[in-house]
């Protein structure tokens, strides 16, 4: 079911672009429901590697944003009165207050049992639990950021979400983003990878309306399309949240931010979440800076109006076959010009 791959040096699952818009959820069922319980132990561990991608990423990025609000003199004391007030705020439902580092062990413990009673063959009960927690916790995290950046933008201004994303992602480009460098590799030699991870990292978001990790997917002679109803993590924040019944987070009890000027970082549109910014300096606007291109193109939803209503839009993610297909707009709206000869590595 799981395959080892050379390019990203990682198992991966295996299956073309359609089957991967498919939640890993899904899969575990199907194996269990077809009797390959080793299969579907396996796709258990994989769907923790999905997760794991999400938490390592929102716990270094955590760090960096508290790490730039001391280097702004904001004191350690004003820093976690902050941090205290919102997970007070993101407690679970159970009313715990929200602590990311044991939700996690505990993630990772019923991950465990599950997997064992798969290979004992003992049945899958405890996958939609298993599903949950980590819905749960995903979320919190997406908001305990969401509400730092709140913070910043009202202690610091606006343009201030500048800087301190710098100061965060600069790192982060430099290790997962580093590979699609045209000066070390053709862009069509990245297109799996850029492809892959796309499609793992979204599952780990647990993105569709059932929060299962679903996608949809639509490809043409010049790009591949994924749409996401909605985003796992921004999506869901600037939506509202169904499954809880909790309001957009830009709105009371939350009041986290939307842009309200027009900024390269935030494609130039008002109402982008200070959240959902984080696609445009990584994906767009640093690897441009660097290399001249972006890795995808991020169409998200505005606030309110495109993200209220009964049919608020999808989030799409657009992946190009090459490089020439990517088009000026795509440039314009980070503050760019498409090159007219892209770098390219040396034979």
């Amino acid at each position: 079911m799981l395959t080892w791959s050379e390019d990203l040096g990682k198992r991966v699952r295996p299956g073309d672009w359609a089957d991967q818009c498919v939640s890993t959820v899904t899969k575990i069922e199907e194996a269990v429901a077809d009797g390959r319980d080793e299969d579907a132990a396996q796709l258990v561990d994989y769907f923790m590697e999905e997760a794991k991608v999400c938490y390592r990423i929102y716990e270094v990025w955590m760090e960096g944003f508290v790490e730039w609000l001391g280097l702004q003199g904001v004191s350690a004391a004003e820093r976690d009165a902050e941090v205290d007030r919102l997970k007070e705020l993101l407690a679970f439902p159970d009313g715990r207050r929200f602590e990311p580092a044991p939700a996690w062990e505990a993630l990772g413990a019923a991950a465990g049992a599950l997997a064992s009673r798969l290979r004992a063959q003992l049945g899958a009960d405890g996958l939609d639990d298993l599903r949950e927690d980590w819905r749960r916790l995903h979320d919190r995290y997406v908001d305990l950021i969401s509400g730092i950046l709140a913070f910043v933008a009202r202690r610091f201004g606006e343009n201030a979400l500048e800087p301190c994303y710098r100061h965060v992602l600069e790192p982060y480009i430099a290790e997962r983003y580093m590979p699609y460098d045209l000066r070390e590799r053709s862009y069509e030699s990245t297109l799996y990878r850029n492809l892959y991870t796309t499609f793992e990292a979204m599952r780990g978001h647990l993105c569709g309306p059932t929060r299962r990790g679903d996608m949809e997917l639509v490809e043409d002679d010049d790009k591949w399309v994924v749409s996401f109803d909605p985003c796992g993590s921004g999506g869901r924040s600037s939506r509202g949240d169904p499954v809880e019944g909790t309001p957009p987070r830009p709105q009371a009890p939350y009041e986290f931010g939307v842009t309200t000027e027009a900024h390269d970082w935030a494609w130039n549109e008002k109402g982008v979440c200070h959240y959902c910014a984080h696609c445009c300096f990584a994906l767009e606007l640093l690897p441009a800076e660097r290399w001249g291109h972006p890795v995808r193109v991020v169409d998200s939803p505005l606030y309110p109006a495109e993200t209220s209503g009964d049919e608020p839009a999808k989030c799409t993610w657009t992946i190009y076959k090459r490089l020439d297909a990517i088009p000026e707009e795509a440039y314009r709206r980070i503050g760019r010009t498409k090159p007219a000869s892209p770098a390219r590595p040396e034979a």
